[in-house]
């Protein structure tokens, strides 16, 4: 029989071999599917890679951003936000509303308190009352777009007055030197949403949840509370977003977020490898899935690809990446 014999010091053996660099297999998709846009249509059109098309893009896609990055919170608990459309209309008629008999700044202030306020009934009615996340946010995505329209008795709020539509104008199509003001905002957003997630107790639970609510009770984790501050993050950035657009538009519109934003904000972070059963991904993933949709979409309309294609491809590309991580989750 022989023996051997290791000839490694104490040091060497305690030693761990270095790691491997490895790829997020999340992130690998989205990341090649826009580093193939980019080569595709900047051969397929000279007027894609100009600094202006390229601006034009982050800032069109910032208020996206910004609900995208509080749907992020949702789904990382497993559930998910519907009521962030209509959210968006509410906030635009109340603060256009007060602003036309207090100014801007209560306008502001009780525009953007609207959403919270929105955010933190769907928190207790979740986190307190235990409804299903789908049902409390459907219902009052129903409840919100019809307070919207009682509000401006269903016609868009015209006529703001100066100075205050000039300082309302500016969070939606504005500068701080040559950065548009959006960006900026979803810039700052998006790094407090990180923040949350990556370096906070709360971001650790939120994560806990996600990936098994029972075993984050029993760790001792508040989910009742943790369900509630998820759910007013998604309207208090639903609500900054809203404040944008109509800023944007300077008016205040009752449907202003019925269109296709809401999708988009859903899609947007299941493109970006987060998974829709929750505990895994994070707002880096949702920026890079925003980046998708928004360079796609210009690309296409550089095209002259019609809306109705469009469609069909921003929804083959939402399947795609939910099978994926559903495939990734069974493996």
């Amino acid at each position: 029989m022989s023996v051997t014999v290791s000839t490694k010091t104490p040091s060497e053996a305690g030693r761990k071999a270095p790691r491997t660099p490895t790829i997020d297999a999340a992130v690998l998709g989205p990341g090649l599917a826009l580093l193939v846009m980019f080569i595709v249509y900047s051969i397929a059109s000279p007027y894609f890679l100009t600094t202006q098309n390229i601006t034009n893009v982050l800032v069109q896609s910032a208020p996206l951003l910004i609900l995208a990055a509080g749907q992020t919170f949702a789904l990382l608990m497993g559930g998910l936000d519907l009521s962030q459309g209509s959210i968006i209309s509410l906030v635009s008629v109340v603060t256009a509303t007060v602003m036309m008999n207090y100014g801007i700044v209560p306008g502001a202030l009780l525009g953007i308190g609207s959403g919270i306020a929105v955010g933190l009934v769907n928190g207790f009615l979740v986190g307190r009352a235990r409804i299903q996340p789908f049902i409390v946010t459907l219902g009052m995505l129903y409840i919100i777009a019809g307070l919207a329209l009682v509000v401006s008795d269903g016609s868009t709020i015209f006529g703001l007055p100066r100075p205050d539509v000039d300082i309302f104008f500016w969070f939606g199509g504005g500068f701080v030197g040559p950065v548009p003001v959006p960006i900026l905002i979803a810039a700052v957003l998006l790094g407090l949403a990180y923040f949350v997630l990556a370096r906070t107790p709360i971001g650790r639970h939120i994560y806990a949840i996600g990936g098994n609510e029972q075993v984050a009770v029993m760790s001792g984790i508040d989910v009742g509370r943790v369900k509630i501050f998820i759910f007013a993050f998604s309207g208090a950035y639903a609500a900054v977003a809203g404040f944008m657009l109509s800023g944007r538009v300077i008016s205040g519109q009752p449907l202003l977020g019925s269109g296709e934003l809401l999708l988009q904000s859903i899609g947007a972070v299941i493109i970006g490898g987060t998974s829709i059963f929750g505990g895994r991904g994070g707002v880096l993933r949702t920026l890079l899935g925003v980046l998708v949709i928004a360079f796609m979409v210009n690309g296409l309309n550089l095209l002259t690809i019609s809306t109705f294609t469009q469609q069909v491809i921003v929804g083959a590309i939402i399947i795609l990446s939910a099978w994926v991580n559903s495939f990734r989750r069974r493996s």
